[in-house]
């Protein structure tokens, strides 16, 4: 389950030439809470070609762990493999194919949220935003303890963003709906985006406002 790092081969996209790299295979963040920063700016994936000095991002698989909030992410390009083990109650196993939701996901889960709920307040938003804007992607940029606020991180195609909130009334009835009319399989680990909250919404047939 949990995976070994081995030495790969890193090619320079600048000089070409190719050196190895001891990949970060697997974090668990109970052990190695440091890595949480690491993860989040990207600099445990950063590799510095040896021959020209060039530092590019590295994409390469690697499972995170959080034990103290119950849940694992995968960064990888396909759907990895079942669990093989039994999970524990209430875990949750999720799937990300890039930096941004890798990092994303992590945010989110471990403030205790319903992803899914997240990411069809993604969905919504997105569909309203770009009858105005152009937006490339949008991303969950933070929680306001005190207003209960969610705020979302807007990229436009010109590089620009823009940071929008919601409410957190949206969020509860929308992690409501999910709860109760959704299943998501306890041991596979599902990749829960905005394409699966489409999805998502057809099954709930329009209830979801």
């Amino acid at each position: 389950m949990f995976p070994v790092a081995q030495a790969i081969q890193v090619e320079c996209p600048h000089c070409k030439n190719e050196s190895k790299r001891i990949p970060v295979s697997s974090i668990n963040i109970v052990r190695n809470p440091e890595m949480r920063s690491q993860v989040q700016d990207l600099s445990c994936f950063r590799w510095r070609c040896p021959v020209c000095g060039t530092t590019s991002l590295v994409m390469e698989p690697c499972l995170y762990h959080d034990l103290a909030n119950s849940f694992m992410v995968w960064l990888c390009d396909t759907k990895p493999e079942s669990a093989d083990f039994e999970p524990l109650t209430g875990y949750i196993l999720r799937w990300t194919a890039d930096f941004n939701a890798f990092r994303e996901k992590i945010n989110i889960l471990e403030r205790g949220l319903d992803d899914r709920a997240v990411e069809i307040m993604k969905y919504l938003l997105c569909a309203q935003l770009q009858q105005d804007l152009d937006v490339v992607e949008l991303v969950f940029h933070d929680l306001n303890e005190r207003t209960g606020e969610f705020r979302f991180a807007a990229v436009l195609s010109d590089g620009m963003e823009q940071y929008i909130s919601m409410p957190a009334g949206t969020y509860g009835r929308i992690a409501q709906d999910v709860e109760e009319r959704l299943f998501t399989a306890s041991r596979d680990f599902s990749k829960i985006d905005m394409a699966w909250a489409q999805e998502a919404l057809e099954l709930l047939h329009g209830a979801i406002g």
